[in-house]
C-alpha cells in the first residue's frame, strides 16, 4: 500500500492543520489575554498553545 496520497495521509494531514490551528488560536487568545492585563490567563492559554505545539509535532512525524 502507497501512504502517499493515500487516506491516511490525508487525515494526517488534517490533524496537523487543526492542532496548528488551535495553536495560533491560543497564541492569539494569550495575546489578547496579557494586552488586557490578565497574566495569568495569559499563561494559561500559552501553555495550552504549546500542549498543541506538541500535539501537531506527533501528527507531523
Amino acid at each position: 500500500m502507497e501512504f502517499k496520497g493515500s487516506k491516511t495521509e490525508q487525515n494526517l494531514m488534517y490533524a496537523f492543520s487543526g492542532e496548528s490551528q488551535a495553536r495560533t488560536k491560543y497564541d492569539f487568545y494569550a495575546s489578547k489575554a496579557k494586552k488586557d492585563g490578565f497574566e495569568q490567563i495569559s499563561a494559561i492559554f500559552a501553555e495550552t498553545a504549546l500542549n498543541e505545539k506538541e500535539h501537531a509535532k506527533l501528527w507531523f512525524k
